[in-house]
């Protein structure tokens, strides 16, 4: 009989044993919240890294899950703690840093004869650091001694790191951990290679993993949500890595495979920072990571913006100073923002009849630009359609204004839209007040390829405006409309940006369209933006609305 085969035996006895002799005193117990340190008896082993146990005072049952320990169903760990802990007087005691219970699970340290039993399962390999418990005041010190265990190979890291392990089930009871999913560990999709982008996100191809590094490149992620807009990664691929994104990262909390994920970071940079929080607590500011040396210059200058010393779910990174409008930006403009020579002549030969461009997606739909939905995704931080006059860049401003720019970016700390006219002469001032806004841009518009006459006239076009452009269908760019805008080109779309679209707007693609899905659309897109043109297919299957998506899927646009 081999070793591990005799402790299992023993551990199973020894379970009955304590299990048996207790039942009575169970009949009267219950279990309950755990306030402050205790001192109680283990009763019960339920899993690697949790038990039950019987207070001292009182007699009542507690069921404990260790601070900053995931056993990962580990066999050894329950032998361990079989073996050590069972039939103990154990004192259990809460982090001030951590919530406690979660429903009936009181999250705890477990000290026995004056060891840290949560330390100990980590040390020995039994376990490893789980990030639920990032913010317990131990953590740092539990990163460092399971670094030890990793490279040791010793227990759970003997056959290397263990992934896509399974939920753990305690009987009929389940204990989830707030950022715990399938073993992973948070990813910062801004700074990761894309070996870390493979290896630590689910069922991601090399492809699909390098058109992330070159979306970003050019268009940094501000929200997790915005990596749908990379080409292949679909609603699925969200949906089964959305619990391990992250576009910043909290540099006080993250353990060492987050912190792996920032870059070509080195294994002396990243003990340095462990190292660091356990002696000062936190990082105060994350100029400490260069001051103290804890990160390469270089690498901290190219990662700083997508690091932070608290949790972030929203940052506003763009990587080019050279943003325009495309609604009055010159072709020199437009290419020094990245676009091409012909595409920046595509889009200024396309501003006609008083048109302007609602959303960028649309770009993407003038007839021989050569830019795909992906390369308008990536511009998407360059290029706007309307300009915040007291917000915008002076280089935005200047592709506004032209050579009045610099008087109205002085005196910026405008109130309304018409303060600029003063600046600027009558022609010019019309011209662009539709494409220029302050505070919030709030605009709605109505799709004229798709909206009726009775819309048109609601939405206040002029009587011989309105049955032109209800007559006029299949209208791709400005040059197919049937008239000259005037005031109410401020109205005016081709393209629905399903993602932004007002009700009212979405209600003027007509065709049937209802308010039951209208509300799901809007419903559906503040959990998460649609991506790509599947996905809207997708959506649109699943009630039974194919038949409307299919007649306006060319008036769609997702940016």
């Amino acid at each position: 009989m081999n070793g591990k085969y005799f402790r299992r035996v023993i551990s199973f006895i020894l379970t009955v044993v304590l299990s048996v002799s207790s039942f009575c005193f169970a009949l009267g117990a219950k279990n309950v919240v755990i306030n402050g340190s205790v001192s109680a008896s283990v009763i019960r082993i339920i899993d690697g890294d949790a038990i039950e146990v019987r207070l001292l005072q009182g007699g009542d049952t507690a069921l404990v899950k260790f601070i900053g320990v995931d056993a990962q169903g580990y066999d050894d760990a329950v032998s361990f703690l079989t073996e050590y802990l069972l039939g103990q007087t154990v004192v259990i005691s809460p982090d001030s840093g951590i919530a406690s219970p979660v429903g009936i699970w009181n999250n705890m340290y477990v000290t026995l004869n004056g060891e840290n039993v949560n330390k100990l399962l980590i040390e020995k390999g039994y376990g490893v650091t789980n990030p639920s418990f990032m913010p317990a005041s131990q953590y740092n010190d539990y990163l460092t001694v399971q670094r030890t265990a990793k490279t040791g190979n010793i227990g759970i890291w003997e056959n290397g790191v263990r992934e896509n392990g399974t939920t753990t089930l305690y009987g009929n009871i389940t204990y989830t951990g707030k950022l715990a999913y399938k073993n992973k560990h948070i990813v910062n999709i801004n700074t990761a290679s894309p070996e870390m982008l493979t290896q630590g996100l689910n069922n991601i191809t090399g492809g699909i993993a390098n058109a992330i590094v070159n979306y970003r490149e050019k268009n940094p992620f501000n929200t997790i949500e915005e990596i749908k807009f990379v080409q292949g990664f679909s609603k699925e691929l969200f949906d089964s890595n959305k619990q391990i994104l992250s576009v910043c990262t909290n540099v006080n909390y993250a353990d060492e495979e987050e912190l792996f994920s920032i870059g070509n970071i080195t294994e002396d940079e990243v003990d340095d920072i462990i190292e660091y929080r356990r002696k000062h607590s936190k990082i105060t500011s994350i100029g400490v990571l260069k001051d103290e040396k804890l990160l390469d210059s270089n690498r901290y200058k190219k990662y700083k913006d997508f690091l932070s010393t608290y949790d972030k779910t929203k940052i506003d990174v763009t990587e080019n100073d050279v943003v325009v409008n495309v609604n009055t930006a010159t072709r020199n403009h437009l290419i020094a923002a990245g676009l091409s020579s012909s595409a920046a002549d595509k889009i200024v030969e396309y501003r006609k009849n008083g048109y302007t461009y609602k959303t960028i997606g649309e770009l993407a739909k003038i007839p021989g630009i050569g830019l795909t939905e992906q390369q308008v995704n990536e511009f998407e931080d360059n290029l706007n359609t309307q300009t915040d006059i007291n917000e915008a860049t002076d280089y935005e401003m200047k592709t506004v204004f032209g050579n009045e720019a610099s008087k109205i970016i002085q005196k910026r700390n405008y109130t309304s839209v018409s303060d600029v006219s003063e600046y600027l002469d009558y022609d010019k001032y019309s011209r662009i007040k539709n494409v220029i806004y302050v505070g919030s841009d709030d605009r709605e518009y109505i799709n004229v390829n798709t909206a009726t006459n009775a819309q048109l006239t609601e939405y206040g076009f002029a009587s011989d405006v309105a049955p032109k452009l209800s007559a006029s269908k299949n209208m791709k760019s400005s040059s197919d409309l049937p008239c000259e805008l005037g005031e109410n080109d401020r109205n005016t779309s081709l393209y629905t940006n399903i993602n932004k679209a007002t009700a009212k707007e979405l209600k003027s693609l007509n065709n049937g369209i209802t308010d039951g899905i209208i509300n799901e659309i809007i419903s559906y897109r503040e959990e998460q933006p649609f991506g790509t043109a599947d996905e809207m297919l997708k959506f649109f299957n699943d009630r039974n609305y194919f038949g409307f998506y299919n007649s306006v899927k060319e008036l769609l646009v997702v940016r």
